[in-house]
């Protein structure tokens, strides 16, 4: 893009009102400008061109057609030709212009015809002044006041600003103040054209592209410099515009068939430098770099010493033929100044003016040496670099006679080395920078701190060395005694095995002083021997912590040897139980056996005091053993009495069976017999178990025995008195027919049951029950009512909540009648 924005400013250059061709730049259109007398709508107008992207319009043709048509001077030198001053009055035109600008501005060597180009350029036999003599003309950077308009080749007409500027290497000029004028000129430019006479050396190549890396520099620094820069960053202004590099006066031939191009991209692509690593790189700076070479302009000598007196007819056909090739480029590749994508007007354009002069003055473009500056600061800093390099080869004289691997030596040697070196360096920088007393006594300075830091290298590096070294005959010692140590068989008493440490210590610790000998006046030496010292112990301590463990093991092995073997002599083969006495006896004899077997498995650490840690630990496990065998017999105990128990039940089922005892039968005669049967079962339980009399699980299973007996008795009972309930089956029937007749008269559950009680034993008072005894008919009458279902639902169907109420209060009054006369 910014080489389409040089090219279009180069094409406005070209349409100047004497162009050579017409067709290609003409001026603004006439127009009145704007009256004085109404200030209101000239700000108004300039407002709004500044807010809009501006095409060439009638309006905008009428803010630049009062703009004077001459060479205007936007910036000059000081009074010591080292900064910039702005030329306000004539930045202002700029502010008349509402149009998009381009900017085509030449750069080069003084005296070089960039004021006659220019000229050639918009169409000018006269503008831009043409100074004959050999002092520089033109000062600071000047513009032509009216713009050109250029017609480009997207078909619209563009307005062109055509800037002049001071040439290189004039007199009283520095190379800091040409960097300036070329930054400032560069950064304003769409197309940038750098000017030299007859041929492209390498010299110009050099300078350029140091021109061009301090105004890249520059124009970030320039931008970071200003707010509104920064908040509004213009990405246009950090990149370089298209350069035309244009030869005048050029008669030779490009060999090889090459175009001007191509030899100057040639050119740019070999380095004549002595070092081979510079590449040059201007070609990675600029967007675009193209060459035009243009013929002499005139043959004869009054003309060609002063080319403003030359008229169009005076110039060679063949330089009128480059003149109008050049415009043409110009115009293909022509496009507005731009930032961030956008055109900008001449009132962008005067700021940015101003924000790069100040930059420039305000130190921020890199400042570099002149040439003898650069000269001096070679020759200083080649003799302080070749004094360093004296000085690192006497260093490295000092070795150490035992280690040829570049080993440390000692501390103190090397200082009186250093000391001895650094006079012997010192003298030779003298002799080397003779005659320059200040460059001398600044080099010696610098090179004292440079030699300094290098013995602080140095001897930071023997000490790291010296370091290393200690540490690793520490490591290599400890090694060793661990290695030592480890061919001790484990375990053993503790004290032979810190007694063998001992010895083993003392021959690492003599073997490193001997080793290490020279050094021992050293830091790391005597650090790194309390360190060995230290590890020794730590190592010690950690083979006392292995021996301690493989005791445990064996005290552990020991321990569950003589467990194991309890275990298994209490374990019973065949699950039969004994009696509590010769079960005591067993375990005794068991406990004894166990005992004498930790004391054999751990006779290796009798002496230790976890011998008898483990072997009360041994006593505690076989205690616990003793309570699972007790329990265990216990359990072989309590199974053997259920078993038992379990056959006397099934006994007494058979015996009170009603195959034995038939029912009904009178509940006297019934009770003597289940008694008689149940006491001869129990006595039978008692003989059978009488060797396990004295043991809870006995008494438990005979109490529960007892209790089975005894359901079952009331299960014969319950018996009986169903049968009983057979045998008188017809006079309860016909009760129930009597009671299933007269129950509606009875609205309570409680008076209906008793109504139903009374009736059948109204029925069982007849016949052979006539003799029962009164609890049997009882039982009996209570059972039939249980049984029959026609009789609950009888009793049922009267079991409300309210009927439940009155039923209460009807067993009350009942319960009255009865107790009250007995309380009389």
């Amino acid at each position: 893009m910014h080489a389409v924005f040089l090219a279009v400013l180069l094409v406005a250059a070209t349409q100047a009102n004497d162009s050579p061709n017409p067709q290609q730049l003409s001026e603004p259109p006439q127009a009145t400008p704007p009256s004085s007398t109404d200030p209101q709508q000239h700000e108004s107008a300039k407002s709004k061109n500044e807010e809009a992207d501006v095409t060439t319009s009638p309006q905008a043709s009428q803010q630049v057609e009062y703009l004077p048509d001459r060479p205007l001077q936007l910036v000059h030198p000081d009074s010591t030709h080292r900064k910039l001053v702005l030329v306000d009055e004539n930045v202002q035109h700029l502010h008349r212009i509402a149009d998009a600008v381009a900017v085509v501005a030449v750069v080069g060597k003084y005296h070089s015809g960039k004021s006659f180009l220019l000229n050639q350029l918009m169409g000018k036999s006269s503008g831009f002044g043409v100074g004959p003599s050999v002092r520089p003309k033109t000062m600071g950077i000047w513009m032509w006041g009216k713009p050109r308009y250029m017609m480009s080749s997207s078909g619209k007409n563009v307005s062109v600003i055509f800037l002049d500027t001071e040439g290189f290497a004039a007199e009283n000029a520095s190379e800091n103040y040409d960097a300036k004028i070329f930054s400032v000129a560069s950064l304003l430019s769409s197309y940038l054209l750098f000017n030299s006479i007859k041929i492209i050396d390498q010299v110009d190549i050099d300078y350029l592209e140091l021109l061009a890396r301090r105004t890249r520099l520059f124009a970030l620094r320039s931008q970071m410099s200003k707010v509104q820069w920064v908040t509004d960053f213009n990405h246009d202004l950090i990149k370089f515009p298209p350069l035309m590099w244009a030869v005048q006066d050029f008669v030779q031939a490009v060999s090889d068939n090459e175009t001007p191009r191509q030899w100057l991209h040639r050119l740019m692509t070999s380095s004549s430098r002595d070092s081979e690593e510079h590449e040059i790189s201007l070609l990675g700076i600029f967007d675009s770099i193209d060459c035009h070479t243009l013929f002499i302009p005139a043959v004869t000598k009054d003309l060609l010493q002063d080319l403003s007196k030359a008229k169009e007819s005076d110039l060679t056909s063949d330089y009128k033929s480059d003149r109008d090739a050049l415009l043409e480029k110009l115009r293909l590749g022509l496009i507005p100044k731009e930032k961030n994508g956008r055109p900008i007007n001449g009132a962008e354009l005067a700021s940015l003016l101003r924000l790069l002069v100040d930059a420039a003055n305000g130190g921020l473009l890199a400042r570099i040496p002149n040439r003898w500056e650069s000269f001096i600061d070679q020759l200083k800093g080649s003799a302080q670099a070749d004094c360093l390099k004296f000085y690192e080869a006497e260093m490295a004289r000092i070795s150490n006679d035992d280690d040829d691997q570049g080993g440390p030596v000692n501390a103190k040697e090397l200082r009186e080395l250093h000391v001895d070196a650094a006079n012997k360096t010192r003298r030779l920088l003298e002799s080397l920078l003779f005659g320059l007393r200040d460059v001398v006594n600044a080099s010696l300075s610098k090179l004292t701190k440079d030699i300094e830091e290098k013995y602080r290298r140095v001897a930071d590096t023997n000490n790291k060395k010296i370091i290393i070294k200690c540490n690793e005959c520490q490591k290599r010692m400890e090694v060793e005694a661990e290695a030592e140590l480890g061919k001790i068989t484990l375990p053993v008493l503790t004290s032979e095995l810190v007694k063998e440490h001992e010895r083993i210590a003392a021959e690492v610790e003599t073997k490193y002083r001997k080793l290490l000998k020279y050094l021992e006046d050293s830091d790391a030496f005597r650090t790194s021997f309390e360190e060995m010292k230290k590890a020794l112990v730590k190592i010690r301590d950690a083979f006392l912590l292995k021996n301690t463990e493989a005791l445990k093991t064996l005290l552990k092995a020991a321990k569950e040897a003589a467990t194991s073997s309890f275990d298994e002599a209490m374990k019973s083969r065949d699950r039969v139980p004994l009696p509590e006495k010769e079960f005591e006896v067993k375990l005794e004899a068991a406990e004894k056996d166990a005992l004498k077997l930790y004391v054999k498995e751990a006779e290796r650490g009798k002496e230790e005091e976890l011998f008898s840690v483990y072997q009360d630990a041994t006593k505690s496990a076989i205690g616990e053993l003793r309570k699972k065998a007790e329990k265990r017999n216990n359990q072989l105990i309590r199974s053997e009495c259920e078993k038992t128990a379990l056959e006397l039940v099934g006994e007494f089922r058979s015996r009170t069976a009603a195959t034995e005892i038939p029912l009904p039968l009178n509940e006297t005669e019934l009770n003597r017999k289940m008694n008689h049967e149940m006491d001869s079962l129990l006595s039978e339980y008692s003989q059978t178990l009488a060797k396990f009399s004295q043991t809870e699980g006995y008494k438990d299973i005979k109490q529960q025995l007892k209790e089975d007996f005894l359901r079952i008795c009331d299960q014969r009972r319950t018996e009986n008195v169903a049968a009983y309930t057979k045998e008188v089956e017809v006079p309860l029937k016909t009760a129930k027919k009597l009671i299933q007749l007269a129950a509606h008269k009875y609205d309570t559950a409680y008076s209906v049951h008793n109504y139903m009680v009374e009736v059948c034993m109204l029925n069982l008072d007849e016949g052979k029950p006539k003799s029962w005894e009164k609890s049997l008919k009882v039982a009996i009458v209570d059972n039939f009512i249980a049984k029959d279902p026609e009789l609950q639902a009888i009793i049922a169907a009267r079991n409300t909540f309210w009927l439940n109420l009155k039923g209460v209060f009807q067993w009350f009054f009942a319960w009255m009648v009865k107790v009250v006369p007995l309380l009389r």
